[in-house]
């Protein structure tokens, strides 16, 4: 069984309009340790794919049918309480403007250790811990999660 399954996945959103067709009929699947990436001129429907998978479409869009499966559970028929609780762990995006996700004011490790501690039981310095070992698995220096988002190293 894959990790993620879409099978005709339909979506759109409502406008004054009429009815702006996002996502029509969208098939994939995802396995154990595989990789995909969704490419498209802009305004095609990528993130409002992606919007649907984790259940987070604006109030004018509509999920019209499809199917989606992720570990053989739909998250489009979640109570929201159980959504809350496979988003973090299971599904997450990441935007690819950072200035779409991370607050300028903030440092980049002190977000990344508040989400953590809101959807796990950590302290503290087993949020930052953790943040230094992810920093490093992607190659990044584990002090640039002591920078701001728009910093630039020193030099």
């Amino acid at each position: 069984m894959a990790l993620l399954g879409v099978r005709n996945l339909t979506m759109h959103h409502v406008t004054k309009m009429g009815d702006v067709h996002a996502g029509d009929d969208v098939t994939f699947a995802i396995e154990h340790g595989e990789a995909i990436g969704l490419v498209g001129e802009s305004g095609c429907g990528k993130t409002s794919i992606a919007l649907t998978l984790l259940r987070l479409l604006p109030d004018n869009a509509k999920f019209l049918g499809g199917q989606v499966l992720f570990e053989g559970v739909d998250p489009t028929r979640l109570p929201a309480g159980e959504m809350r609780r496979i988003r973090w762990r299971g599904i997450s995006m990441i935007f690819q403007a950072a200035m779409n996700s991370l607050n300028p004011v903030y440092r980049v490790g002190d977000q990344i250790i508040e989400a953590m501690q809101t959807h796990m039981n950590v302290s503290y310095a087993q949020a930052r811990r953790r943040v230094a070992e992810l920093f490093d698995l992607v190659g990044l220096a584990p002090e640039l999660m002591d920078r701001y988002p728009l910093s630039t190293p020193a030099g």
